[in-house]
């Protein structure tokens, strides 16, 4: 329910600012800053697993504490105006956006994975947390196996978090749960069309792999 001393006004000023912050183009800056343009190597997207690959571990780290960051700013901000519980979800939706569609980088972006977490750890700080954990533990473990391994470890986070979200001592209103569920599962679907429209990128990622591994393996056996 919306709150009394809210009005639409308040909504699209907190949209614009979460908008604004979402649209910072963090992984292409640092990507430039160390020679490389994000939207023509790797993935080609503007995300912390392309710097994490393309450029160095550290780097990646950088770009994901970053894009965490604006989404959790995003929130508070929205907090500060006054937005609280679900009406939190439309700054919410709004930094996704500006990270997906940048126009700064000509409305290029990445999957909005980090984004989306940092502005739920906004919303649901401890419940996050630790699904945020088993999110970061998962996208470690298969970072060298699957292509965007944020986007896995964002699934295996939200299941985490949905887990914990229906337990009977859990404060969290289901409506709030839907709605972040609802966006990471439009994140799944910007990032499976993104897939399917650049088929050419992964390919070639996945030839030059599969080189990689062969030049290994005839180098140990030789």
């Amino acid at each position: 329910m919306m709150s009394t001393a809210i009005t639409l006004d308040t909504f699209l000023l907190a949209a614009v600012i979460a908008y604004a912050l979402g649209a910072i183009p963090v992984a292409y800056t640092i990507g430039r800053i160390n020679g490389i343009n994000v939207f023509q190597v790797g993935s080609r997207q503007a995300g912390a697993t392309n710097i994490w690959r393309e450029v160095s571990r550290k780097q990646g780290v950088i770009v994901t504490g970053i894009d965490a960051i604006k989404g959790v700013s995003a929130v508070l901000m929205a907090r500060y105006m006054g937005l609280e519980g679900t009406e939190l979800l439309v700054p919410t939706a709004a930094a996704i956006a500006g990270h997906w569609n940048s126009p700064i980088t000509k409305f290029r972006g990445g999957d909005g994975v980090v984004t989306l977490m940092g502005a739920s750890l906004g919303i649901a700080p401890l419940t996050v947390l630790l699904g945020l954990t088993a999110g970061i533990v998962t996208a470690f473990l298969v970072h060298k196996k699957l292509n965007h391994p944020s986007l896995w470890g964002g699934i295996v986070g939200f299941i985490v978090f949905i887990t914990l979200s229906f337990q009977p001592d859990s404060h969290i209103e289901p409506a709030i749960v839907y709605g972040l569920t609802g966006l990471g599962v439009a994140i799944m679907l910007h990032s499976i069309y993104f897939h399917k429209r650049h088929k050419e990128y992964f390919s070639d990622q996945e030839r030059q792999r599969k080189n990689l591994d062969a030049t290994i393996t005839q180098d140990r056996l030789s």
